[in-house]
């Protein structure tokens, strides 16, 4: 019997599709797939790095198979990881890094 199960996405779509949504200009990241050395470290050598052009911040997540990136990727983003990047409505307020889950109950009162 087969099992029927989506593949996972392909890294840049996945990426651009993540930044969008969170509001990010597409345009100031730089996404690069490279193959390194294969080891215990990168799983099956294949690797994503994301570079922010105006911060210059740059991650590497290692994409194999078996990687959590996604994941990864998304935990910082966060924790703030870019978020002095370009936003496309630059009125936007920015996003506190230090803002935690529970202090949105606080903030409700502000938001209504």
């Amino acid at each position: 019997m087969s099992s029927s199960s989506a593949p996972p996405p392909r890294p840049f779509e996945a990426v651009r599709a993540v930044l969008e949504a969170k509001g990010f200009e597409l345009d100031d990241f730089e996404l690069k797939e490279d193959v390194v050395s294969p080891s215990d470290d990168w799983i099956d050598g294949r690797v994503l790095r994301i570079r922010c052009i105006s911060t210059g911040e740059e991650r590497i997540y290692a994409t194999g198979e078996a990687s959590a990136w996604l994941g990864v990727f998304l935990m910082d983003l966060g924790r703030g990881h870019y978020a002095a990047a370009l936003r496309i409505d630059s009125d936007a307020p920015e996003l506190d890094p230090s803002l935690r889950i529970d202090d949105v109950d606080d903030l409700r009162p502000a938001l209504a």
